[in-house]
C-alpha cells in the first residue's frame, strides 16, 4: 500500500475524531450536555370503567447534570411540549433525569407515544396507552357496547 496514502488517511482520521470532540465542548472547555439515552413507559388503566387514570414516565440519561427539554409526540400527530427535565447524577457516575405523569381517560383509547429531546436528536421508544372505557361511571353509568 501507498505511504503518503496511508498517511493522509490517518491524518483525516485524526482530524475527523478532534473536530467531532471540539463540538462536543463548551467555551469553558467543559463538555456540552448530551442526552444518551431516553426512556418511555405508560401504565395503562387497570379497569375496565372509566374515568380513570395511566401513569407516564420519562427516563433522560446524560453525560452530566442539566436540564432537557423534552417533547411527547402522539402516533399519527400532535406534539405536546416543552417539558424540562432535569438530570442529577446517581451515585455510580450516571445522569439521570424523569419526568411523570398521570394522565386522566375519559374515554377509549388505543395510542401510541414517544418523547423526544430534539436538540440533543434522541428518540424513546414508542409506548402504547390502551383504554376500553366499557364500564362508564359518569352520568347515566350504563354499560358501553
Amino acid at each position: 500500500m501507498n505511504r503518503k496514502f496511508t498517511a493522509t488517511a490517518i491524518a483525516a482520521l485524526v482530524c475527523m475524531t478532534t473536530a467531532s470532540q471540539a463540538l462536543d465542548l463548551k467555551v469553558d472547555g467543559q463538555p456540552a450536555l448530551k442526552v444518551t439515552k431516553m426512556q418511555m413507559g405508560i401504565q395503562s388503566p387497570a379497569t375496565n370503567a372509566c374515568p380513570a387514570q395511566a401513569k407516564q414516565k420519562i427516563w433522560v440519561f446524560t453525560n452530566k447534570a442539566g436540564a432537557v427539554p423534552i417533547f411527547i409526540a402522539r402516533d399519527g400527530g400532535g406534539v405536546a411540549g416543552p417539558f424540562m427535565v432535569n438530570t442529577k447524577p446517581t451515585g455510580n457516575g450516571d445522569f439521570i433525569g424523569v419526568y411523570s405523569k398521570t394522565l386522566k381517560i375519559y374515554q377509549p383509547i388505543d395510542a401510541r407515544y414517544r418523547a423526544s429531546a430534539p436538540k440533543h436528536k434522541q428518540l424513546s421508544n414508542w409506548v402504547a396507552l390502551k383504554a376500553s372505557c366499557k364500564i362508564g361511571l359518569g352520568g347515566n353509568g350504563g354499560l358501553k357496547k
